[in-house]
């Protein structure tokens, strides 16, 4: 096959790109959907408070939202809904057909994160040049340990650009009703979310790209631990309030193995060493343990790793993989190709196959910046509009190359080597 023969045809590139394009709100079916969810909330026994500091936003606006849960889209539609927004959405979810007709019916638009993205700023334009309000997840990802993340420099170059009134939504207590790693809702959860304007539009434009990322991460800045020591009467209840912490927690405090946790209900445990805790109805651990809870544990093991990269200048994590790639419209992802990954201090390496052929992939860590993740389940960079999404051998290693992508970025950022 000629390299003529690989490329998409003008006319399916250009289907592509309509699939892809931003369109107008539908009013009732944004409704329908958010009142979809809240009935689930309820039966869930998730209990959402919003408050509105401020009129709605009037555009050209963009509101920002913190990313602790899954569908933090819903609490800040819950405040939002009115002034139709439209929702940046990772555009892993658009290679389903189903799903990427719903989000584009709600004006919803893909970016493919952590990456160059001319598609997606092409959408985020038109939304402010037609005088409409914008909503996105700065992070970028969803909290892994129930904290805030960080927000990537093009973004806060992108902000200052648009040079519009900027809102938040800081959202609390989504993590805790439903981690990244969870199985399902907790009941007796409360959110609460609350809608501010954090800049006028001349405040914007008169602020230097410092003072702007310090008054956007103080704004949206969250600790979910600290918030619930401040919510005594909180209660969580769930039969598996344990179940899936083995994909974000690598190391067992007690032998210093890693990737031989697992979980049962609401008790923890290590291959090699037995039970090790549980974890209660406030997220802490019980008995003689270490960590209070899960977001000390998830600190320590960072440590380690920070260690371990600091010492060994040669450090390279590395894996057989299988790759998948965007789906055919009926999933997100479909089988592409099995081989092997390297993530060291020169970026992340892929060799192995891709439908049928032999391919050697190399990102720079410059491009890598935070290799996203699923819980116990995969690792993925985008190129451009598409998705690597490699599943490693042992999954709960997941949170590993996430880490160690962030850990390897910044110290070469501190040298000025990406």
């Amino acid at each position: 096959m000629t390299e003529k023969e690989k490329l998409p045809s003008r006319s399916n590139r250009k289907k592509k790109a309509a699939a892809n394009k931003v369109q107008s709100v539908n009013g009732p079916m944004m409704d329908l959907l958010y009142f979809g969810v809240r009935v689930w909330l309820f039966f869930s026994g998730v209990r959402l408070q919003a408050v509105s500091r401020v009129a709605l936003p009037k555009g050209p606006a963009i509101v920002l939202c913190n990313h602790g849960s899954f569908i933090d889209f819903i609490y800040a539609a819950a405040l939002l809904r009115r002034c139709r927004p439209h929702f940046i959405v990772a555009r892993l979810y658009f290679y389903h057909g189903f799903l990427r007709f719903l989000l584009r019916l709600v004006g919803a638009f893909p970016k493919s994160m952590f990456a160059s993205d001319t598609e997606n700023a092409r959408n985020c334009l038109t939304v402010l040049k037609k005088g409409e309000v914008l909503a996105m997840m700065p992070e970028a990802r969803l909290s892994t340990a129930g904290r805030f993340e960080d927000i990537q420099e093009t973004t806060i170059s992108f902000l200052k650009k648009a040079g519009v009134d900027l809102y938040t939504v800081k959202i609390h207590g989504d993590y805790l009703a439903d981690p990244k790693w969870g199985k399902g809702f907790r009941r007796g959860a409360v959110v609460e979310a609350e809608l501010d304007l954090l800049y006028t539009a001349q405040e914007v434009k008169a602020l230097s790209p410092a003072q702007l990322r310090q008054g956007v991460e103080q704004r949206l800045y969250y600790d979910e631990f600290q918030w619930l020591q401040q919510r005594p009467d909180i209660r969580y209840r769930s039969a598996r309030m344990a179940e899936g912490l083995e994909n974000i927690l690598t190391t067992c405090p007690t032998c210093g193995k890693k990737h031989i946790l697992t979980t049962e209900k609401d008790k923890i445990f290590c291959e090699r060493c037995g039970y090790l805790t549980s974890v209660d109805e406030r997220y802490g651990f019980t008995g003689v343990f270490p960590f209070a809870h899960p977001g000390q544990w998830y600190d320590w093991q960072m440590e380690l790793l920070a260690q371990e990269i600091a010492n060994h200048p040669d450090y390279a994590l590395s894996s057989s993989v299988e790759l998948r790639l965007p789906g055919d419209g009926k999933s997100l992802t479909r089988h592409g190709g099995e081989g092997v990954c390297t993530l060291d201090r020169s970026g992340l390496t892929y060799v192995g196959t891709k439908d049928g052929e032999a391919v050697t992939l190399h990102y720079p860590l410059r491009r890598v910046y935070r290799l996203l993740f699923g819980a116990g389940e995969n690792f993925e960079i985008y190129d451009g509009t598409v998705i690597h999404y490699f599943v490693p051998q042992e999954r709960r290693s997941a949170v590993e190359w996430y880490m160690a992508s962030m850990l390897l970025y910044d110290a070469a950022a501190e040298t000025a080597d990406v």
